[in-house]
C-alpha cells in the first residue's frame, strides 16, 4: 500500500487568506441594470430605471407589450459570464481579493455588453412597433424601427456595480 499526502493548501497562511476573501466572495454581489440615482432623463418626465422598468413588464393600459431585457440577455450569455464567475472563485480559493475583484468586474461588463447588445439582437423577440407608435416616432424625427430604440440613452445606461450584499 502506498499513502499519498497531498497539501492542498500550502501553509496555514494560504488557507487563511482562503478564508478571508473567501467570505468577500460571499459578501459581494454583481448587478447588471440601471442605478436609480443615475438614471435621470433629459426630458426629466421619467427615470431610465423606471423606463426599462415598464418596458420590461409592459404597460397594457398604455399598449406596450412586455419587452424585457436584462434578464433574456443575462440568461442567453450566461455560459461566458458563468465562466468569468468561475474564475472569481478560483482566484478567492488561491486567497487573491484583487484576482478576484478584477474577474467579478469582467463578470459584471461581460452582462452589462451582453444587456445592452441584446437591444438590437435579432432573437430578442420583441413585438414590432405599432402604427401609432411608429408615428410617434415620425413626428419626433426618428425612424428607428426596433423598439425600445431612439436615442440609446435607455440602452447606455445599463450598468453594472459590484458591491457588498447588503
Amino acid at each position: 500500500m502506498i499513502n499519498i499526502i497531498a497539501d492542498v493548501f500550502g501553509t496555514d497562511d494560504n488557507f487563511k487568506a482562503m478564508r478571508v476573501v473567501m467570505k468577500e466572495l460571499e459578501n459581494t454581489q454583481v448587478l447588471v441594470g440601471i442605478p436609480e440615482d443615475k438614471s435621470a432623463r433629459e426630458d426629466g418626465q421619467i427615470t431610465n430605471a423606471g423606463l426599462l422598468y415598464i418596458h420590461s413588464n409592459g404597460s397594457p393600459i398604455n399598449n406596450i407589450p412586455a419587452r424585457p431585457v436584462i434578464e433574456p440577455a443575462l440568461e442567453q450569455d450566461k455560459e461566458c459570464i458563468g465562466k468569468v464567475m468561475g474564475d472569481a472563485v478560483k482566484a478567492a480559493m488561491d486567497g487573491n481579493s484583487a484576482g478576484m475583484r478584477q474577474n467579478l468586474d469582467k463578470a459584471g461588463m461581460a452582462g452589462q455588453s451582453a444587456a445592452k447588445g441584446y437591444f438590437t439582437d435579432p432573437s430578442n423577440g420583441f413585438a414590432p412597433l405599432s402604427d401609432a407608435r411608429r408615428k410617434q416616432k415620425e413626428k419626433k424625427g426618428s425612424n428607428a424601427e426596433r423598439p425600445l430604440i431612439d436615442t440609446s440613452d435607455l440602452r447606455n445606461s445599463i450598468t453594472y456595480v459590484v458591491r457588498k450584499k447588503t
